[in-house]
């Protein structure tokens, strides 16, 4: 078949409907067989493709620094146009203060990086991309390491939404790492020297010191959340206070684990709260509770257990409410969806994105990994699906632009780790009670974890909170006269007196436990071919 030959107005017409890299692709063969050099015309229409894109979305049409429209034209410099503001003489362009300043990369390149951020790329295959579709040459991998920091930063900045109805949170915990560094630095004291960790290899003192940093989690039944890095360590109810008060909106009930950081806060606003034990399966199994009952008697057994375990204060409930009445309490629960349900779904979803998309990452850039998270599953919420698409990458792109978030590599490459962590002394009582506990279960694995009551590692908070059962059989325990007779507060007294009190907490909190060895520990016997 014959070819056929086109006139300059097809031809025009054809290139016209390239996509930027394939009209790059022309540019440069024609540069090459005829000796010329086009580079700077080809920057010249990417500024002019960018410019002409921001000024269709309003990006500084309006001077940066005091919002004045009263604007004017001041010469171009570097193929870009300058502004003067008349107000305050601040000189801008349309790129200034946005994620595009100083860009050499075209819009659809941009575009492209930002898509395969989304669906969680490797830097190398980023690379390969951009090097056989988009022909960035010579681009490494700091280069992209870098531009995919400063978007995950980016949108790990935008605004968290409102929460409200029915709020569930809970913490998850990420180990500490410091990838990437030269200089590794211990948490746990100046004394203690931080080695690299290749393998697993656990913690000495688990989510309560420094070796992990706790994420706060919070979900609504809209499916909206809101994730934070809070600590390395305990966290502490000021700091929930601090992180969390400003995106809770008419909250009818806030669901949490046994943690007093939540009662604290429900407390302090005035909010019904839902607690359900982190062992909740654990304690109505050990009192005769049939998981999947299907008998009449069955299901008639089960409701006589939750309502007694109900009232003697062992299970579920809801605080800051006064007295309910169990049948009250189970319609109230119900009706209202109470649970820790979405919230657990939403760490699983957070360990995955961590551990496995990111293969770790170190745990100064974490809030920006988390906040990246955050914002693209509320965005899912929002749309109905994940973003994919170039399509999708291409209008949470703009929304960048409009909101104008930027970091510049200088301030990646000198981030420091600046998270609250607990002190020095906190972290010589955490060993020194952690021993203890070791010591009186004799189990050398024990760690206390965030529904322990030990954030001030104070006895006497910790017997009141027990339920009147738990005290009664301690008290028959230590053989102590007549305490079914004493006052809650009077009871606690006697115990607290016993010679051996070290001993009873620390037995009691091995009661409560679903496992007696943390997941981390089991994993190395596991790896290591320890038969469990």
């Amino acid at each position: 078949m014959a070819k056929k030959n086109l006139n300059l107005d097809e031809v025009m017409a054809y290139i016209e409907k390239l996509p930027f890299t394939q009209f790059k692709s022309v540019v440069e063969h024609y540069s090459n067989t005829q000796d010329s050099d086009f580079s700077d015309t080809l920057n010249k229409l990417t500024v002019s493709n960018f410019e002409q894109r921001l000024e269709s979305l309003e990006v500084n049409s309006s001077c940066p620094t005091c919002s004045s429209h009263d604007i004017v034209k001041n010469g171009r410099k570097n193929n870009i146009q300058q502004f003067k503001c008349k107000e305050c003489n601040r000189r801008f362009t349309r790129f200034t203060d946005t994620i595009l300043e100083k860009t050499r990369w075209h819009w659809d390149i941009w575009i492209k990086v930002l898509e395969m951020t989304i669906n969680s790329y490797s830097i190398h295959d980023m690379i390969n991309v951009l090097t056989k579709d988009y022909g960035c040459k010579g681009i490494n991998y700091k280069t992209v390491w870098l531009w995919r920091m400063k978007l995950i930063h980016t949108l790990a900045e935008m605004p968290m939404p409102k929460l409200t109805g029915v709020v569930q949170v809970d913490e998850t915990f990420i180990r500490e790492s410091q990838k990437g560094s030269r200089k590794l630095k211990s948490t746990i004291g100046n004394s203690v020297e931080r080695k690299a960790r290749y393998g697993r290899q656990p913690s000495q003192y688990g989510v309560m010191g420094a070796e992990f940093a706790t994420v706060v989690t919070a979900i609504d039944n809209r499916g909206y959340c809101v994730c934070k890095v809070a600590s390395l360590g305990k966290l502490s109810p000021e700091l929930f206070f601090d992180l969390f008060d400003q995106h809770f909106d008419n909250i009818a009930y806030l669901c949490s684990d046994a943690n007093s950081v939540y009662e604290d806060y429900c407390q302090l606003r005035n909010t019904p709260h839902y607690v359900r034990p982190s062992n909740f399966l654990k304690i109505i199994g050990n009192y005769g509770y049939i998981i999947q009952a299907t008998e009449e008697f069955e299901k008639k057994t089960n409701k006589k257990v939750l309502e007694h375990l109900y009232y003697e204060g062992i299970t579920d409930k809801i605080t800051n409410r006064g007295e309910i009445l169990f049948d009250t309490f189970n319609d109230i629960k119900y009706q209202n969806g109470l649970s820790l349900a979405r919230v657990n779904e939403l760490h699983n979803e957070i360990k995955q994105y961590i551990y496995r998309d990111m293969t770790n990452v170190s745990t100064k850039h974490l809030q920006d990994y988390i906040g990246f998270f955050t914002y693209i599953r509320n965005w899912r919420t929002t749309n109905g699906h994940y973003p994919t698409s170039q399509n999708d990458a291409e209008n949470i792109f703009i929304e960048i632009l409009k909101t104008k978030k930027n970091l510049t590599s200088t301030e990646v490459r000198q981030k420091e780790l600046s998270l609250p962590k607990p002190s020095s002394r906190y972290m010589e009582v955490l060993k020194e009670e952690t021993e203890k506990a070791r010591n009186a279960i004799d189990n050398p694995y024990f760690k206390f974890n965030e529904e322990d009551g030990v954030l001030s590692f104070n006895k006497r908070e910790y017997l009141l909170d027990l339920p009147k059962t738990r005290l009664y059989a301690i008290a028959k325990e230590c053989r102590i006269p007549r305490y079914k007779k004493l006052a809650h507060w009077s009871l606690v007294s006697v115990i607290l007196k016993q010679d051996n009190i070290q001993d009873i907490l620390y037995q009691q909190l091995a009661k409560d436990r679903n496992k007696l060895i943390d997941e981390e520990d089991l994993e190395v016997m596991r790896s290591s071919g320890y038969v469990l």
